[in-house]
Formats: C-alpha cells, structure tokens, sequence
C-alpha cells in the first residue's frame, strides 16, 4: 500500500500556479525579460526598404548565404554571424553584430547605409528562432512565434507535459554570448514563476523534463491505488486458500 501511494500522481505533482510555500520555491523577483542578444553562428535574415528600385535591388541581391531552417524563410538570404561576431554586408562589408539585439543591429546598419541611399529602413530578423522541447514523452522543435514567449505558452506549443513529467524539476538549457551554456532548474507549479527569470524562453533554448524517479508503478490516482491493491491483495488470498486445499492433501498421500 505505501508503494502505491508513493506511486500515486496526485494533483500536487501536477497543477500550475500553485501557492508557494515549503514545496514549491518562493522565486527572485525578475518584472522585465531581457532581449535576445545576436550569438556566434546565428542566422540573420536583413531587408533593406526604400523608395529607389535600383538601391533596393542592389542592397537586397542575393549575397547572403541561402537558408532551409523553415519553409517561412524559403528563398530568402540570410547572413551567418562569424566566429569574430561580424557578418558581410553589400558595399558596407563587415559590422559587428554579436551581442547586439536585432532592433540595435537594425539602426546601426541605418546609420551605415546613410552614405549610399536618402531614406531607407532596415528589417532584422533572426532566422534560427527555435526552441527545443524534451519530455518523458517525446523530443520536438518549435518556432518562437512572438518576441516573449513565455514556459506555459511554449509547453502548450509542445503538447504541454504528460501526468509523469516531473514539473518540480524544469530544466532549461540556455547558450550565454560568451559560448558557455547555462542550466536553469526550477519548479515550474508555482504561480511565483510569473514574476521571475524563468517565465520568459529564448531562441535556442532547450527545455528538459523528466519523468519522477521511482514511478514503478505509476498510479493516476488514489482510488486506482486502492483499486490496484484490492485486487492484488484478493489475488493472493486466493492463491493463499489453493495453497492450504492442497497442503492438506499432499500429507495424506
């Protein structure tokens, strides 16, 4: 009976935005997410907006080196950032763009087109906008389909976590500017997660969960764990009862 009740996935285990307390982690206040800061082999697709054709035509030319990460981005030209953190751009040649946000990435190619064209705008998109999702159940890869996505939108994206995933212990895998790659554990069952560093994901993210440790027998509730019990207990007194008929019967023979 008490493995079954160790066994049992109660809703505990399982509900979100729970009230903290010795369980489930009070979490540092953290109110506004940090943009995305272009990394070392990331993929930039960059359009350049004027009224003139012939500038437009020049600056939007196929230079860049083709992509196939989503068929949203098929035919499109992206730039690869290189190990110095520096991409090629037509005429302009090589800007520094590693550790930048798209928006600043965005003006300061602005700034350096001034020289070629009057007026024109500049659209920055990162092409490798992706996470990864592993679960007791499966492994997937999702598109970031808006700037700020948040835990409970990207587990809902994924299908969101089967009744063995062990949300106590939410794992996210994030690669830092500087090349090392930082681990993130938390238990996501709290409503404290909606104000802390943990709420918001980023492109290249992998969220890692696993199944609890020592599920053997994996019961969904309690009353599955006396069923399960009941009958396992009348199966034994049934072979219990068979024994002591037969015993009986072997001594007099």
């Amino acid at each position: 009976m008490a493995l079954f009740v160790a066994s049992c996935v109660t809703p505990r285990k399982t509900h979100y935005l729970q009230e903290p307390d010795k369980y489930v982690p009070n979490y540092p206040e953290y109110h506004t997410p940090a943009d995305y800061n272009i990394q070392i082999s990331d993929e930039l697709h960059i359009r350049v907006i004027t009224l003139d054709p012939e500038s437009q035509k020049l600056f939007n030319a196929s230079t860049g080196s083709s992509t196939s990460l989503s068929s949203s981005y098929k035919g499109l030209y992206t730039y690869t950032v290189y190990d110095d953190g520096t991409i090629d751009f037509p005429y302009i040649g090589s800007i520094h763009v590693a550790n930048l946000t798209t928006r600043q990435i965005k003006h300061k190619i602005e700034a350096a087109l001034k020289d070629y064209v009057k007026d024109c705008s500049v659209e920055v998109r990162l092409v490798n906008n992706y996470f990864n999702l592993i679960t007791e159940r499966s492994a997937s890869r999702h598109k970031l389909n808006k700037e700020k996505m948040n835990i409970f939108e990207a587990l809902a994206v994924g299908g969101d976590l089967g009744p063995y995933s062990d949300r106590k212990h939410v794992k996210i895998l994030r690669q830092l500017p500087s090349g090392e790659t930082e681990i993130k554990e938390f238990d996501i069952r709290s409503k404290e997660i909606l104000e802390s560093e943990y709420y918001y994901i980023q492109p290249n993210d992998i969220i890692y969960v696993k199944a609890f440790q020592g599920q053997f027998f994996r019961v969904n509730s309690f009353l599955t764990a006396i069923g399960v019990t009941s009958a396992t207990i009348s199966f034994g007194l049934l072979v219990y009862q068979i024994v002591k008929l037969c015993i009986p019967n072997s001594a007099a023979e």
